[in-house]
């Protein structure tokens, strides 16, 4: 009588371990998942807080163009008021300012995004453009004539093509992941 060469797998060892690597795979993708949606949150929140400082940095040194009172100007002493500065990486007309706060329809291209920072700024959604801009609303309290106190606030509302961004102008402090919206 002739042995049997037994030093294969058998059938139900074979659907066994499919099993075990099909559970183990409904688990593991959504924790992926979620782990990929984390970090390009984390990631967009980290490129507005990079545009907001380019533009609070360029407003302090007083070499940014920016957009109040229906036009144009050059950031230097200027008066108490609220300051625009658009960002914007289409190479078409952007319309982040239209409509949100009424202030501004130039008609034009903003080149002025591509100046702002060396390189980087599109969505980690895709490496889609981004859209939207960066408000910041000077007060001086004189209370004390000998020494006036100024306040700056900055804000930034942001959104790329694919609708992911901030739903609202959100101040730098809350530039976290929870505020990222993947629905807009």
């Amino acid at each position: 009588m002739k042995k049997m060469n037994n030093k294969g797998f058998t059938l139900i060892e074979l659907l066994a371990v499919i099993t075990i690597m099909g559970i183990l795979m409904m688990v593991a993708i959504p924790a992926v998942t979620r782990t990929i949606e984390n970090s390009r949150r984390d990631t967009f929140a980290t490129i507005a807080g990079e545009y907001l400082n380019a533009v609070r940095n360029s407003a302090l040194a007083d070499n940014i163009e920016c957009f109040s009172g229906g036009a144009w100007t050059v950031v230097s002493g200027t008066p108490d008021g609220t300051y625009y500065f658009p960002i914007c990486t289409l190479a078409t007309k952007c319309t982040a300012l239209t409509g949100t706060t009424g202030a501004m329809d130039t008609g034009q291209v903003v080149t002025s995004t591509m100046d702002l920072m060396e390189s980087g700024g599109r969505s980690p959604f895709g490496n889609s453009d981004l859209e939207g801009y960066v408000t910041w609303t000077k007060t001086t309290n004189n209370s004390n004539p000998d020494n006036p106190k100024t306040t700056t606030k900055y804000k930034i509302l942001l959104n790329d093509v694919g609708k992911h961004g901030f739903s609202g102008e959100t101040e730098a402090k809350d530039l976290k992941r929870a505020n990222v919206s993947t629905s807009l």
